[in-house]
């Protein structure tokens, strides 16, 4: 099943979640959308560095590593 749609509208809701930027950026990678995945990465940085002045966490950036 495509999560992808779902995954887009839970990281919208709450954009300060990071685990649900993790499941996005693996869904879009499964689904073959790397460029995606990558991108949905930097928002995901952008977000938690204006929100709440934190880097993303490590999990998060081994898996933009991954990707």
């Amino acid at each position: 099943a495509d999560l992808v749609p779902e995954l887009t509208t839970l990281v919208d809701t709450h954009p300060t979640r990071e685990r649900l930027h993790t499941h996005l950026m693996l869904a879009l990678y499964r689904a073959g959308r790397q460029a995606d995945a990558l991108h949905a990465y930097q928002r995901a940085r952008r977000v938690l560095a204006e929100e709440l002045g934190i880097r993303p966490g490590q999990e998060l950036r081994e898996l933009h590593q991954r990707i």
